[in-house]
């Protein structure tokens, strides 16, 4: 208990203690707002000493009570009771550390000097209904601060568990992106694959003396694709050999696929999500025939992959899914088209 009550008091931020603090002046000059009326001479700073320095001594006991239920657990069901609790101690413990202090000041407070003024007696006297009254005087206020305070609380951790939420919901996106993405990695079209071996079969039974080119380039493809069953991550150059060794596989399997043309310079080694480049050329072969391929790097601009063909922007499901993620990965893919070209260009985070 009492450890619980050192660690909150070393727990108190600034803006509590500011909190408090304007609370205690604002308070004290209600009651200088009485000057007006009255001729104080040279007692002014003894008037303002006292009725400012009491109200940062209450509020001060009040910080005290309330910071170790404040740091309570902000689930416990009896929370709110603490709170008030807490608040219904300090303004008792005010009250009794109020007086004494009250009575020991040499100052005049603004009531002595009304009573002086119509000859009445001084205000400095003890009564147990004014102790009360005044118990209540500071606890009610005293609770609307703390309401105050309970309330911004509350609202930051309601704001914290949806940033939370937000995260994690995030998170788990990514990671079900990650498991789509495994997927299609391992998606290595086995009807092309199997067309590739009978095509190499076939150039080594009719004696071709272009069978064991193929039979590299299918190896060649194998090597570049397999790994992807198992690494989550790419670069742009094993994604640029990737499509190269696709649109290989296409040729030797007597079909017309695009010239392919690859300016990395130094990004060949820069990061990528796996298979963003590749689903795109192959819709651009479904939709079309485009004669020629091409993938660039232009500082500031992104990763550019362009066709000789125009009017393949058009959103289809592959497009709508590729994009889809794309925001998930914070990148963004724009698409332009004309003068029998479009070109695809990834703007990654």
């Amino acid at each position: 208990m009492i450890g619980h009550v050192l660690r909150s008091w070393r727990s108190l931020r600034l803006y509590e203690a500011l909190v408090f603090i304007v609370a205690a002046l604002l308070f004290g000059a209600i009651d200088l707002t009485s000057l007006v009326e009255l001729d104080v001479g040279d007692r002014l700073p003894q008037l303002l000493g006292r009725h400012l320095g009491l109200p940062v001594v209450s509020c001060t006991v009040l910080l005290l009570c309330w910071l170790p239920a404040a740091r309570s657990s902000p689930i416990h069901p009896a929370r709110r009771a603490r709170l008030v609790g807490a608040t219904l101690l300090g303004s008792a413990l005010t009250m009794a550390i109020i007086y004494p202090l009250a009575a020991a000041l040499p100052w005049p407070s603004i009531c002595d000097l009304y009573a002086a003024k119509h000859g009445k007696t001084s205000c400095n006297f003890f009564r147990v209904s004014a102790v009360i009254g005044d118990t209540l005087w500071v606890f009610m206020p005293a609770l609307m601060l703390v309401g105050m305070l309970e309330f911004r609380t509350l609202r930051r951790r309601q704001d914290q568990a949806a940033q939370d939420l937000l995260r994690e919901h995030s998170q788990l996106r990514r990671h079900a992106l990650g498991a789509r993405l495994a997927a299609l990695q391992a998606q290595m079209d086995p009807a092309l694959l199997f067309d590739a071996l009978v095509s190499v079969e076939q150039a080594y039974a009719r004696q071709d003396p272009t069978a064991s080119a193929r039979l590299e380039r299918l190896i060649r493809h194998l090597r570049v694709a397999l790994p992807r069953l198992r690494e989550s991550g790419a670069t742009l150059g094993g994604e640029a050999e990737l499509i190269a060794s696709y649109l290989d596989l296409l040729r030797d399997l007597n079909g017309q696929p695009p010239d392919f043309n690859c300016e990395l310079g130094r990004h060949g080694a820069t990061p990528l999500p796996p298979m963003l480049l590749l689903p795109l050329v192959q819709r651009a072969l479904r939709l079309g025939h485009p004669a020629h391929c091409w993938l660039k790097v232009e500082a500031g601009d992104g990763v550019t992959l362009g066709f000789s063909q125009e009017g393949l922007c058009s959103d289809d499901a592959d497009l709508v899914s590729l994009r889809e993620r794309l925001t998930v990965l914070g990148a963004k893919l724009v698409c332009t088209s004309g003068q029998g070209r479009t070109e695809f260009t990834l703007q990654l985070p």
